[in-house]
């Protein structure tokens, strides 16, 4: 099973504005002038069909628009023997697609997944105890429709991976899952597909390394 979790940017506050809502008196009818302020001024957008990404509050595809390839960083954490794994995966997408959306740029030593302006795979034997069914989680910035930042992890703690074109019973497709997430880190969401490589839930010794048409198509709507 694949976790996504979505993680919008708060714009920050200039200061004088810091100093007055700080004021009590003016505090809720400051922020509802600005907020139907700002809803004034923004331009109406014409909802995009989701094509099986995200969908912003404008109902707009999140994604990361024209800033691609998005380029992935290995934390050190992730055994060595996943490299080929990973970068087969990023091959697939690329390959569906015609182009390069996403790249592989090396090792990193970040020490945990967070907002710092990497884009970084991890292996977590941390896991949390009440998320064990979780094999993966991708957590996703984003500000508006735009992402801007992305982190991967894989659950080291609770489950078991292999990495060659042979399945092997009680352990995970390291390339499916990856493939998977990856399509999470591009903005697509579950699918209710099983055949979709964006399909909620990836079986033990199971394959599912390709993307379908729908896959790529959906893909396409943003890329």
């Amino acid at each position: 099973m694949s976790g996504l979790k979505w993680m919008p940017a708060q714009p920050s506050q200039p200061s004088f504005l810091r100093k007055f809502l700080r004021k009590p008196w003016f505090a809720m009818l400051g922020t509802l002038l600005i907020a139907t302020a700002l809803q004034a001024c923004a331009p109406q957008l014409t909802p995009q069909e989701p094509c099986n990404f995200v969908m912003s509050a404008e109902q707009q595809r999140v994604s990361w628009k024209i800033d691609v390839p998005v380029t992935l960083y290995l934390d050190s954490s992730v055994p060595s023997h996943f490299q080929e794994p990973i970068q087969a995966a990023i091959r697939d997408w690329n390959q569906s697609l015609g182009r390069e959306v996403l790249r592989l740029g090396g090792w990193s030593n970040r020490t945990s997944p967070g907002q710092d302006g990497a884009n970084v795979i991890y292996f977590m034997n941390n896991w949390e105890l009440d998320r064990s069914n979780e094999q993966a989680r991708t957590t996703v910035f984003w500000a508006g429709s735009k992402i801007f930042e992305a982190d991967l992890r894989i659950n080291g703690r609770d489950f078991d991976y292999f990495t060659g074109s042979t399945p092997v019973a009680g352990k995970v497709d390291l390339q499916s899952l990856v493939l998977h997430e990856l399509g999470h880190v591009l903005g697509l969401a579950h699918s209710d597909s099983g055949g979709s490589v964006m399909a909620k839930s990836l079986p033990n010794a199971y394959l599912r390394r390709t993307p379908t048409s729908s896959d790529i198509s959906n893909m396409k709507c943003e890329y």
